[in-house]
């Protein structure tokens, strides 16, 4: 811009005593280093003071020539022109406005001169026609500049953009591809559902993770003729809640096959103790851990040891109409203050007793018709309604009512409900 302003006072200053206009010199002479003087400027580091000085020095040459000129070769409409040239150099919107607001009122101030003041110098008609093209081109050539700054600035962000999202959706697919290899992993260290109903003929697991992978998993092991089953939820969900699951499920696993303890309270307190060992080598204060509810069975006795971790244990009596629960201790698996240890809590039922083993995810579900919480006490009314159908069809019904209620509502924790009959 600064070289087209420079270009089109050489070529005033050069033709106007071809047409005895001696006095535009005293314009295009001054202005022709005044507009040359920004690269200068910028080559010698003033960049910012530049940008305030091209600003302000085409209104002042306007100003001088609309003084100069007549009202009627329209000078003053050159005005659009230098109002642009901010958009161009700031991006401060304060100060394009300001220089809006400059060229506004340079506006008015010419149109009120120009109407009470004749022109300092009579223009000829045909000099004042090939003035007005000159004139006409220059607005034409600074909005034509401007468009095409604005447009090459937009397709380079439009580039750049593209080029973003494509390194993101990259990204995007290594970890999602990270956490499904992570799930396969994770689903490694859990007993397949098979394996469960082996031991306990009429059983269900209903397992639904948050996200890929989950904080809550399911623990089940047969020991001569102990069977040992746990539905545990662990600090967080995704993949922290999973790392996490990897921690107790191991310390869980040794506890149960490497220490050959039968106690589930016992079990819980060398679990623990495992848990906090692991992560007392961290240098951060790690106080993650999991809530448990874990149950040990005679096969052949039907007594019953449990232990749990705020988690509690409910279960149906054969041919009895109430649903019973056992309390946890409350603490988690994992580092507390006040730690006490796990209560193991031993009784004797019926063949054709039912146990429920769960987690909180899916008592904490909102949902329903006024966003609210499923809760504890429509989730025992719901089992205790359907305490008679096999327990597969149970898991079945479950699931269908916590879709339901959950609806378009985003799913707020891992879910983990084990349903066993004896």
């Amino acid at each position: 811009m600064s070289v087209l302003n420079v270009l089109l006072m050489l070529s005033f200053s050069v033709t106007a005593p071809f047409f005895n206009l001696p006095n535009v010199l005293y314009l295009t002479i001054p202005f022709l280093f005044a507009f040359g003087l920004p690269p200068y400027l910028n080559y010698k580091g003033y960049l910012n003071f530049s940008r305030y000085y091209f600003s302000i020095i085409p209104v002042v040459f306007l100003i001088g020539v609309c003084i100069h000129n007549s009202a009627e070769l329209g000078d003053k409409y050159l005005l659009l022109t230098s109002a642009a040239i901010p958009l161009v150099l700031f991006k401060q919107k304060r100060i394009i406005n300001i220089f809006f607001a400059l060229n506004v009122l340079s506006f008015f101030i010419i149109m009120f001169y120009q109407s009470r003041f004749a022109p300092l110098v009579q223009i000829p008609p045909l000099i004042a026609g090939i003035y007005s093209v000159c004139s006409l081109l220059t607005v034409f050539l600074v909005i034509f500049f401007i468009i095409q700054y604005f447009r090459d600035d937009c397709e380079e962000y439009e580039h750049e953009l593209e080029e973003k999202n494509r390194e993101i959706s990259q990204k995007n697919s290594e970890v999602h591809d990270s956490i499904t290899y992570a799930k396969r992993l994770q689903e490694a260290i859990m007993p397949p559902e098979e394996e469960i109903h082996k031991s306990v003929t009429d059983s269900f697991i209903l397992y639904k993770p948050k996200d890929i992978v989950a904080g809550d998993f399911y623990f089940a092991e047969q020991q001569g003729d102990y069977f040992f089953v746990a539905a545990a939820d662990c600090t967080g969900h995704g993949v922290p809640g999973a790392m996490v699951s990897v921690v107790c499920s191991n310390a869980l696993n040794r506890a149960v096959n490497e220490l050959q303890l039968l106690k589930p309270g016992e079990i819980l307190d060398k679990v623990r103790e495992m848990v906090v060992e692991t992560f007392k080598k961290s240098n951060h204060d790690v106080k993650d851990g999991m809530d448990i509810s874990l149950c040990v069975i005679n096969k052949k006795t039907f007594e019953i040891a449990w232990a749990g971790a705020n988690n509690p244990l409910w279960y149906i009596n054969n041919n009895e109409e109430e649903l019973k629960e056992v309390t946890a201790t409350k603490q988690p698996v994992g580092k507390s203050e006040n730690y006490k240890s796990f209560t193991t809590h031993v009784f004797n039922l019926a063949k054709g007793a039912i146990l429920y083993l769960f987690t909180d995810g899916y008592a904490d579900q909102f949902g329903g018709p006024k966003g609210k919480k499923f809760k504890y006490k429509q989730l025992a009314d719901l089992i205790l309604a359907n305490k008679n159908l096999p327990m597969r069809e149970q898991g079945n019904l479950l699931e269908r009512a916590f879709n339901s209620w959950k609806g378009n509502i985003e799913q707020v924790d891992d879910v983990c409900i084990i349903g066993l009959k004896l």
